[in-house]
């Protein structure tokens, strides 16, 4: 499924969370035939036409996912795409994925205006109580974008994937609601976990007012 029309106002920054259109198809297929996008992805490969047309089509039929186009105030078309999956768990959680294509948009903030929509999104109409993730430990700023919002890394992997004849290792993240910890811990949760909660805690917050639904 594709997501309802959010936006975000953040840091001097208005972001823009859409439903993608088939029309925007063409634009993924330009910049998924980037090695520079796929530095941290699973991908290898440049992506056809048809391919991204599939994915497109199957992204739209998933009960079991949400996918919104990213676009900030100011560019003419989108500029990456995030994502949250499993969101039918019966242990309310999900994860979520995120992926900005375009390098002049990078180091801008629109990631973490994008985690703000979509972690508001999970956790206030979803009802999702955890949302996992990953990122490679090379990519410092997806990392740092993740534990503003209140993600915090439980472990990494090593050797994960090679890239530039070099082995990434891969942290893996999660992010607990802070209004139902108690859900998981009845005492308190661990003390690794309490940063991030708190953090959390002021991103929801922050979300509620930031985030509207146009």
């Amino acid at each position: 499924m594709y997501g309802v029309t959010m936006k975000v106002e953040h840091n001097g920054l208005a972001v823009v969370l859409r439903a993608l259109r088939k029309e925007d198809v063409p634009i993924l297929v330009e910049h998924f035939s980037s090695m520079k996008v796929h530095m941290y992805t699973n991908g290898v490969f440049a992506q056809t036409l048809e391919n991204e047309l599939e994915w497109y089509e199957k992204n739209r039929k998933d009960p079991d996912g949400v996918t919104w186009a990213i676009q900030p105030e100011g560019s003419q078309s989108p500029i990456g795409v995030t994502s949250l999956h499993e969101i039918n768990s019966r242990e309310n959680s999900c994860s979520s994925g995120i992926i900005i294509w375009d390098p002049s948009w990078w180091g801008k903030g629109v990631a973490s205006a994008a985690h703000l929509a979509r972690t508001l999104f999970a956790a206030d109409y979803l009802n999702r109580f955890v949302i996992r993730s990953s990122v490679r430990v090379a990519n410092e700023a997806s990392r740092r974008a993740l534990e503003r919002v209140g993600y915090t890394v439980w472990g990494t992997e090593p050797v994960c994937i090679q890239r530039a004849n070099e082995w990434l290792d891969t942290h893996h993240l999660i992010w607990f609601h802070p209004e139902r910890v108690s859900t998981f811990y009845t005492d308190a949760a661990p003390q690794m976990y309490l940063p991030g909660i708190d953090r959390a805690r002021i991103a929801l917050e922050l979300a509620r007012r930031e985030v509207n639904f146009p």
